[in-house]
């Protein structure tokens, strides 16, 4: 009854945070993260599955208004709006983490802890011809309230996989929030007619008890409708999206990426949480590739990451495959 009680909140409190935003819609997507893409089962980030809503504002438009949890702190952590194309994100996703070896009824000590997350994402970005700022805001909350339990045994028997034994030892029930700020620079070539190629520098810093970082990642892209689609690429760094395709057009990108981690909720905790944890790992580095295509309508992503291990005993990994799809309304 409490997990019950307590996603009904999360997602009442959801509603009405996108209800107070317009009504109208202009894309929806729903992204996937699973290592069973890879043939893996357990240790680390283990599946993550997120529905997002996003609406865009041409300059013409005064009536937009910056998505609601991101209002307070525009002024103060966005650039001024000057004409911009304005972009409104709203999330909501379940993630887990596993330790190494699920079979276990009761996990090793140093390993990875059982944990999931319940989350609202509401976002702001305004987009120029070469700069792409983004104002993030995250709450929700980790421990059994999440349903990651539920989530994994039903994905688990669905597609044959192991059945988890030690969801039992998962991290206690904690509120979380985050602030994540991230720029994104294009150089080079590649209009929304022609083939080309560009570079992405990206700069990330984010504040909260679900985690704390700052890094950027260097992306190399190839395709067409590059100018209209570097937008998307800010969020590579997060596991909220992966860089996609819009207005027909079409790329393939690889990139790397360096981060120092001050703090992460499912391995070191963020202050309040108690239980299991493992010893993280701050320093952390990543690898990124993928392809995206779209049509007029609709748009298609598929992505591979392959982070550093979250933890010192190399039992948190951060590999995965990604499927997103996207629908233009």
């Amino acid at each position: 009854m409490q997990k019950r009680v307590a996603a009904s909140a999360m997602l009442t409190f959801f509603l009405c945070c996108v209800t107070t935003a317009r009504a109208d819609v202009d894309w929806f997507t729903t992204l996937w993260h699973n290592d069973v893409f890879l043939d893996k089962d357990g240790g680390g980030y283990t599946n993550g599955l997120y529905f997002s809503w996003f609406d865009l504002s041409e300059s013409s438009d005064e009536d937009f208004k910056p998505a609601l949890l991101t209002r307070p702190l525009n002024s103060w952590l966005m650039p001024e709006f000057d004409g911009q194309l304005q972009v409104n994100e709203f999330t909501f996703g379940q993630a887990m983490m596993t330790p190494k070896n699920i079979k276990k009824a009761v996990p090793d000590e140093d390993d990875a802890p059982y944990g999931g997350l319940l989350m609202f994402r509401s976002a702001y970005t305004l987009v120029d011809e070469r700069i792409s700022d983004t104002l993030a805001v995250t709450v929700g909350i980790v421990g059994p309230s999440s349903g990651a339990e539920e989530a994994q045994r039903a994905i688990h028997k669905l597609v044959g996989a192991n059945e988890p034994q030690g969801w039992d030892y998962q991290i206690k029930d904690e509120p979380v929030g985050q602030i994540k700020r991230t720029r994104v620079w294009r150089y080079g070539g590649g209009d929304h007619e022609g083939v080309g190629s560009d570079l992405l520098l990206i700069g990330s810093g984010s504040l909260g008890n679900l985690g704390s970082s700052l890094g950027g990642a260097v992306l190399v892209r190839y395709g067409r409708g590059l100018e209209s689609s570097f937008g998307t690429a800010g969020q590579v760094i997060g596991r909220v999206s992966n860089p996609m395709a819009i207005d027909s057009g079409w790329n393939v990108y690889t990139g790397v990426g360096a981060d120092y981690v001050y703090n992460q909720i499912f391995v070191s905790g963020g202050g309040l949480r108690s239980g299991q944890s493992a010893d993280l790992r701050h320093d952390q580095y990543a690898f990124y590739a993928g392809a995206s295509y779209a049509w007029k309508r609709f748009s298609l992503t598929l992505s591979y990451v392959n982070n550093s291990k979250l933890d010192k005993n190399s039992s948190a990994r951060q590999e995965f495959g990604a499927l997103k799809l996207g629908w233009k309304l």
